[in-house]
């Protein structure tokens, strides 16, 4: 065989032990289950309020856009995650009984707290006191803190549909399957970790913040939930044009993307097909674009978005990243294994 050649297969093969290298790592670290903890309250706040350079927050921007503050607030943006107080929680804490695969939950509510009673990394039944909630229909889904500033979503949701339609009750995201303790499944693991699966796209302008030294989170977002900065971009130049402080009045109006691709289109019925057609053709797909950095099966690469930039300069598929991995370990750590998606777009089961 030609010299180069055989260097060229040489380049391959150690490219390839690498990577199963790799792949090996990542699917241990993934099916180690977390230290287990004390049934205790997490001693530091897993996540908190705080400036993020350029954001103004929802309080500034509200005086100025009234009627689309009034249409932002109760939407599902509003309250895709809120901190728990007894507007925001939907689910049945009286006392409420819930089993699934051999684990009995109790759900309840304890000196104003909202507990869930249930399995931890030890296996062992413990209280964990509800921090936020995540969403509002058809499911609302709750988060707990952990040491090392986590916030972790157990599988257990509440079903917010009407009664007639099969919710008001309680059910498990894994319907039919026990997830124990040292499953990457599991609730207290890393793919239930809300800092590093949820937070991004449940709030706005989140910093991670996360020390590999450590092993800890010190995670903070500009506002709790989706709020306008999350679609329209950092608001402080849009305050500085608006308040005539700015040197320069650029035609952007200080904002990173413009959202009008939709104005003045209307959606007729075509007399022809009896079906809706479009005005006049999309020109730009900026607005799609925005919307499909958290309304598509993708995962976050960094967070340091643009707005108006192209989706894929900061996201990559949900499927080429953690649903692949996940399947891998659990491969690995199950003799039998049940593939599944993603968590993303998790619905009640009637």
């Amino acid at each position: 065989m030609p010299r180069q050649r055989l260097a060229w297969w040489k380049a391959v093969e150690l490219c390839a032990a690498f990577g199963v290298l790799a792949g090996a790592l990542l699917a241990g670290w993934l099916r180690s289950p977390p230290e287990p903890r004390a049934p205790a309250r997490a001693s530091s706040p897993p996540a908190t309020v705080a400036l993020v350079e350029g954001f103004v927050g929802e309080a500034v921007c509200a005086p100025c856009h009234p009627r689309e503050a009034a249409a932002w607030a109760g939407s599902h943006h509003q309250r895709a995650m809120q901190p728990v107080n007894e507007a925001a929680v939907l689910g049945d804490f009286s006392d409420a009984r819930f089993t699934h695969a051999g684990v009995s939950s109790t759900l309840v509510r304890r000196a104003g707290a909202y507990v869930m009673h249930t399995d931890g990394p030890d296996g062992a039944l413990h209280d964990y006191e509800v921090e936020y909630t995540l969403g509002v229909a058809p499911l609302q889904q709750y988060l707990v803190g952990f040491p090392g500033g986590r916030l972790q979503s157990p599988e257990i949701a509440w079903d917010s549909r009407p009664a007639a339609a099969g919710g008001q009750r309680w059910f498990h995201l894994y319907p039919g399957e026990r997830i124990g303790p040292t499953d990457p499944l599991h609730w207290t693991g890393a793919t239930e970790n809300w800092n590093s699966m949820c937070a991004d796209c449940h709030s706005t302008a989140v910093r991670k913040s996360w020390s590999a030294q450590t092993g800890t989170y010190a995670t903070r977002f500009a506002e709790v939930s989706v709020s306008c900065e999350a679609c329209h971009g950092p608001g402080a130049q849009h305050v500085a044009w608006a308040s005539g402080s700015s040197d320069r009045r650029p035609a952007s109006h200080g904002l990173s993307i413009a959202l009008d691709e939709r104005a003045g289109v209307s959606w007729p019925r075509d007399p022809a097909t009896h079906r809706p057609a479009r005005s006049r053709p999309r020109s730009s797909e900026r607005e799609i674009e925005m919307c499909a950095r958290c309304h598509a099966r993708r995962g976050l690469v960094h967070e340091d978005v643009v707005h108006g930039q192209p989706r894929a300069t900061t996201t990559a598929s949900r499927c080429s990243m953690t649903s692949c991995i996940t399947r891998m370990a659990r491969s690995r750590a199950r003799s039998t294994s049940t593939a599944r998606s993603s968590r993303a777009g998790c619905a009640p089961r009637a």
